[in-house]
């Protein structure tokens, strides 16, 4: 069975294809608060704010940080979700990805926009799903070609790419 895309692309539309957690990234630093799955899958990230915040002109991630008139311009307020990144089982699945994504990781460098985000630990949400046989990396493409493809560009912190 191939994964959906969300009939919207907002936290009802995520839920509905089966996305879950919708916590923020503090929280996933919490000791066994959460049960994060092993398995593969993807994640997003989103901002449920109703104007584009503040932009840093540093950020804690690995790299440097992006101008923020860069990132700005790269905002859309039609959508709440800013990143759509994958986590494969050769890499430990969903829950050691995102681990060290809240951990800002020097092995995550995708998204680190996100950090330029005033208060991303406790602003931001991720939101998970598991993608069954289809290797995240993969469904993570499907998703962001159809995000383009209804958008006309990648998500916030996915423009790079």
């Amino acid at each position: 069975m191939s994964f959906e895309f969300p009939p919207s692309w907002d936290r009802d539309g995520l839920e509905t294809v089966g996305f879950e957690g919708f916590v923020t990234f503090a929280e996933l630093l919490l000791p066994r608060v959460l049960q994060l799955p092993k398995d593969r899958g993807v994640y997003v990230v989103l901002y449920e704010g109703s104007e584009l915040p503040d932009l840093s002109t540093d950020s804690p991630a690995k790299g440097a940080p992006y101008p923020p008139e860069a990132l700005a311009n790269a905002w859309l307020e039609e959508t709440p979700i800013l990143y759509i990144g994958a986590a494969d089982a050769q890499g430990r699945g969903i829950h050691h990805r995102l681990k060290q994504y809240a951990r800002r990781g020097n092995s995550h460098t995708g998204g680190r926009a996100i950090w330029q985000i005033p208060d991303a630990d406790e602003e931001l949400l991720v939101a998970w799903a598991e993608s069954g046989d289809e290797p995240g990396v993969v469904l993570e493409k499907r998703l962001r070609a159809e995000f383009n493809r209804i958008y006309g560009q990648f998500p916030f912190a996915n423009w790079i790419t």
